[in-house]
This record gives structure tokens, sequence and C-alpha cells, in this order.
């Protein structure tokens, strides 16, 4: 008995341990091919995302500035000037140079020095009685130090460009210190070429960029463009300027012949693989074996319209990941043998004395977790342990008390559920009740008010306070029937692209007869329109009403300030690239305590002192954050106290 129970168990650890082990070692494959695969496209993209962003400054700049002087905003003649300006946008987006040359007029070069400070040269084709060179030193703080006639050193290179402008467009080109030059052509009236705008910028931030990525030890990422130069990598190893201070040949920058055995293995695998550099498109993902290891590249192209063409490549090896795989399978293996040799032991004590017992116990256990209320045990548990017997009685009775429960929790939640949907019934048929006879009374009051010349002046005083209770109290009907309808799910936001500056335009004009009754003043700080944000347009009316009407409700005298803005996270270099719009509604009313504020969200709340003439139903900010939540946005309320102010803040997605 103990040999047929105790030997199918050892088998059975056996193959569970093969099973594991062998499935253990499958999954930590699909894994590591999975993980390698997001992590080479999150490096990709992190360093695709960098390339653009940093690239784009200078791209910027040469437009920016080649529009500025196409509108001759800019000039030649009053050098020191445009120089200054230039000077100025150096130190602000960290470029190396600007330069401009135009036809007869000559050039303007700035280019910063090792110690910070920048030289300013004037070139004069046509200098008359003026020296052909001109220049002049700019310190950080932006003062024009030494004046100099001497020809500026180290820039032959930049003035070769900039004597060939090209024809078709603004392009990148390279210099030999291995920095980029972002180069725009001016063009003049008739469409021919009059001038050229070029701004330097270092390649060299690359490098630290690439070797920050969380790559795992061993793996490289690195920039190549087409004809083989590397442009950075993740790997320590000096190239451009410092090769072409030792006088090497121009063919030791190869990304062929890097000193990193990882990049060089991966460049001959692409060129094997593709037929050159040149041939590659789109991104592409395989493993290349060297030196008896595997590798997983991922290879993406960069371009832009200014004729970059570049490859991003990722590699990350695959030995270094499958090491944790091939430890955990060599854990298997022995928690296996251990597992084999203490199952045989226990087994053949334990099998005939606690088996039924026990699979008995399990089945009950099985049909509780499937919540089969069926737990009592069929079984004598005077006939195996005391242990056992004791577990046993005490399974049957949790199995019993979890039953009652979990039908009693059932039952209440369910009672719950229904007095809940009942009550947001009962409100809105309530609501829709009462809305027709609300309006058929105010539709008499407004007939009556129409016979002025038949009433008195405390009739005609009574019938215009019995319609203004009337127009509000049929508010109240809608804002009820709006709440419930947003908590039973019927109200579903439309979203699409709204102007938020004409929605804001609108709602002030909808309140501009209030805002001269209460004598309050109205201040406008706006962002620079064209600002769209995702939202549905009758809820974000809705919700704007709703804050714009509390500020002057709440407000006896002072001003109400409406503002617009965009969020700026950490880390993001253009308006572009900024995904919020913040609407803000301040007033300088009685505000509110900050323990109170809170419960300004929550519907048919009393705020504790706030004046009972200006007390309302307490549904319009519930009504209102409900809405905003809707639109995917945000609702804040800021006070300092009562008799402080109040600010309302609204976030919602900007939209593309």
């Amino acid at each position: 008995m103990r040999t047929a129970l105790t030997t199918p168990i050892v088998l059975l650890v056996v193959l569970f341990t093969a099973a594991i082990g062998f499935s253990s070692y499958r999954s930590g494959q699909r894994t590591v091919e999975d993980f390698a695969t997001q992590l080479q496209n999150e490096v990709s993209r992190h360093i695709l995302q960098y390339l653009s962003q940093y690239l784009a400054t200078p791209r910027q700049l040469a437009q920016t500035n080649a529009a500025a002087l196409n509108l001759e905003t800019l000039s030649l003649e009053e050098w020191q000037v445009t120089g200054s300006y230039f000077w100025e946008q150096m130190q602000a987006f960290g470029v190396e140079g600007l330069f401009y040359s135009e036809g007869t007029q000559g050039q303007l070069l700035l280019s910063r020095d090792d110690d910070g400070m920048v030289e300013l040269y004037r070139h004069r084709d046509d200098n008359g009685d003026q020296p052909l060179w001109q220049g002049v030193t700019i310190n950080r703080q932006g003062r024009f130090l030494d004046e100099s006639e001497d020809p500026p050193q180290g820039l032959t290179e930049v003035l070769d460009r900039l004597a060939s402008p090209p024809v078709s467009g603004p392009v990148w080109q390279q210099l030999s210190s291995g920095n980029l030059l972002a180069i725009a052509p001016l063009y003049g009236t008739a469409g021919e070429v009059r001038g050229t705008l070029a701004v330097e910028t270092q390649l060299a931030p690359l490098g630290p960029f690439l070797r920050q990525l969380t790559l795992t030890q061993g793996g490289q990422a690195f920039i190549v463009d087409r004809q083989g130069q590397l442009i950075a990598s993740s790997a320590p190893q000096p190239f451009s300027q410092a090769s072409v201070t030792r006088g090497e040949d121009e063919d030791s920058l190869a990304v062929l012949n890097s000193r990193n055995t990882t990049i060089r293995a991966a460049a001959n695998s692409l060129v094997n693989r593709f037929g050159g550099l040149e041939t590659i498109q789109g991104t592409q993902i395989f493993q290349f074996t060297q030196g008896g290891s595997r590798y997983f590249l991922q290879v993406t192209p960069f371009r832009d319209d200014w004729a970059l063409d570049w490859l991003v490549v990722v590699v990350v090896p695959n030995t270094e990941l499958m090491n944790p795989i091939w430890l955990n399978v060599f854990i298997i293996v022995v928690l296996g043998a251990i597992a084999m040799v203490t199952a045989g032991i226990i087994g053949w004590q334990l099998a005939g004395w606690l088996g039924d017992p026990l699979r008995r116990l399990s089945r009950s256990m099985t049909q509780l977790g499937r919540r089969q209320w069926s737990p009592t045990l069929p079984m004598m548990f005077e006939e195996s342990s005391r242990e056992v017997g004791v577990l046993g009685k005490s399974f049957n009775r949790l199995a019993l008390r979890l039953q009652t429960t979990v039908t009693r929790l059932e039952q209440e939640n369910a009672a719950l559920q229904e007095t809940d949907r009942l009550k947001d019934l009962y409100l809105h048929n309530l609501a829709e009740e009462f809305r027709k006879p609300i309006e058929d009374a105010i539709a008499q009051v407004e007939m009556l008010s129409d016979r002025p010349h038949a009433y008195s002046e405390q009739d005609i005083e009574d019938l215009h306070k019995l319609r203004k209770l009337g127009t509000h109290l049929l508010e109240l009907m809608e804002d009820i029937s709006d709440l419930t309808q947003i908590h039973s799910g019927q109200m579903t936001p439309e979203l699409e692209a709204v102007n938020l500056h004409r929605l804001l335009d609108e709602v002030v004009d909808d309140h501009q007869d209030v805002l001269q009754e209460t004598h309050l003043s109205l201040e406008r700080r706006d962002f620079p329109p064209p600002l769209c944000v995702t939202a549905d347009r009758q809820m974000l009316k809705q919700v704007l009403t709703i804050v714009f009407e509390n500020a002057i409700q709440f407000t006896e005298r002072g001003r109400i300030r409406l503002s617009t803005a965009i969020s700026g996270p950490m880390g993001k270099t253009s308006y572009h690239e900024l995904p919020e719009a913040i609407i803000a509604v301040s007033d300088s009313g009685i505000g509110i305590e900050p323990d109170q504020q809170e419960k300004l969200f929550q519907p048919f709340t009393k705020i504790e002192g706030c004046p009972e003439e200006r007390r309302g139903p307490g549904l319009g900010l519930a009504i209102a954050a409900n809405l905003v939540s809707l639109m995917k946005g945000k609702i804040f309320i800021d006070s300092e106290g009562c008799g402080k102010g109040t600010t309302v803040t609204i976030v919602l997605p900007v939209s593309n």
C-alpha cells in the first residue's frame, strides 16, 4: 500500500520538476525576447524623442531668424545690435554659434569660446572706408568688451559653407569639429537666394544621454549616419574632434572600426544583412551571433525635413538576460530533488493515514472556492487523527459562516443598489413632474407682467419676485435632473476640439448685464489664441457658467478675474508638448475655510459660515465636478479663508 502510494508521488514530483524546469526555461526565453523587444522599443523611442527635441532648437532658431531677416527686422548695418540679439538667443538656447551671410552685405559671425565668451565678427565685402573685418568680444553678461579688426580664427569651414547656400531648402551639415550646422537659405522677393543663416549646435551631449539610458550590462545604443560615420554611442570612446587632432585617417571614425566590440559586431551584422546602411528602410528587428554570444538588435531610421538621415541602433545581449533563467532552472532542479526525497519519506509514512481524509477536505475546499455551498465532509473524524478531525470540523463551521455572510452581503448590496436606483429615478421623475407646472407658472407671471398699467408698483415688484423665484426653482429642477442622469450613466460626453477663448467669450457675454447690475469689474488674462481643449462643448459651457455665476453670487463688491494658461511639465521645451489647459476663475468674495472646501463637490451640502441669503441648494459645483470628470479633466477650489476670495481651477487636456 505504501509503495503503491509513494512511488506515484515520487514519479509525479520528478515529472513536475522536469515540466516546471522546461516550462520555466521556455517561458523565461520568451520573456527575455519580449523584454528585449520592449526595452529596445522604449530606448529607441526615447532616443528619437530626444533627437527631435534636441535638433528642434537650432532648426527653429534658423527659421525664425531667417524670417526676421526676410522681413528686414534685423540687418547688417547695425551689426552690433543684431549681434546682441543673436547673443541672447545663444545664451537662451545653448547653441555654439550663429552665422549670417548676405550677398554683397557681408557676413556676421558669433562663436562661443571655451571660457564662455562670445566673439562677434562683421565682414564687409563692400567695405568702403571701413576695415574689412570688425570684431568685438561679448562677455557672459552681454556687455561688449575689446574691439578687434583681426579676422576670426577657426571659422574658415563655416565661411565656406555660408558661401555656398543650398538652393533647394534648409539642410543639416556636419562640421569637422563634430558639431552640426543647421543652414537655412534666405530668399528675395523674386525667389532668388540672397543669403544664408546657420546655427551651430554640439553633438557631444548625445553621448551622455545615450549612456544614461537604462540598458543591460553589455548592451549598447548608438547613432550612425548612412555613410557609416558614428555620430554618438553609449560606449565611452573618442570620435570626431579627437581623431582630427591626432591626425588619424577619416576611416578611423567609421562604425565598422569602432573600438567597442559590440558596436563593431552590430555594424558588421547590419552591413551583411542589408548589403549596406543606405538600404535600411523602416524599423528592423533581428538577432545575430558574435563570438558565441547572441544579441538582439533593433535599427530605426531617423529623418527630418532638413535632409538629416541617421540610424538609431539598440543592441541587447541575450546571454546576460538568460543567465537568471539558467539560475532559476538550476534552483528548480535542486528544489525538485529535495522535494522528491522529502515526498518519498513523508508519503511513505503518511500515505495510508492521511490520504483519504485530506482528499475529501481538499474537494470540499474546492467546492467552497467555487461557491458550491455543500462543504460538510462525509467522513468520520474519529477514524482519522485528532488534528485532521479538528481541522475538518473547523472548516465546516467556517464554511457555514462564510456562506451566511456572503448571502447576507449580497442581499444587502442588491438592496442598496436598488434603493440608490429608485432614489435617482424618484428624483428624476420628481424634477420632470415639477418642470411643467413651474414653466406654466412662470409663463402666467410673464403674461401678467406684460400689462404693467393694470397693477400697482407693489404688484409689479411682487410679480418680478415671483418670476425670479420660479426661475430659480426651475433651475433647481434642471440641476436635480442633470445630477440623476450623471449618476445613472445616462449622460455621456461627445468629446471634440473646443475653442476655449470663444466659449469663454460667450459665457462672459451672457453675464454682462449681471456684472453691470452688481458693479463687479472683470479682468481677462488669456493665453495667446488659438487654444483648443478636448471636451464636450455644452458640458464645458455649463461648467463655466456654474463657476462664473458662483463667483458673481458670492462677491458683493470688487472684481472677478478670468484667466487661461497652459501647464509646463518638467523636461518639456516647447509649447507643442504641453498637455493641459488651465482655466482659473478668481473672485474677491466671501471665501471659504480650507476645511470646508472639499464639501463643495458633494450634492446638497451646506457650508458653515455662508450667509443665508447667498445659500443655494448645493448642486452647482457637484454637477460641475461630475461633468469635468466625464470629460477626463480635473477641478480644484482654493481659498485662504473667509473674506479672502476664492479661486476655482479647471484643468482639461489640450486638443491636438
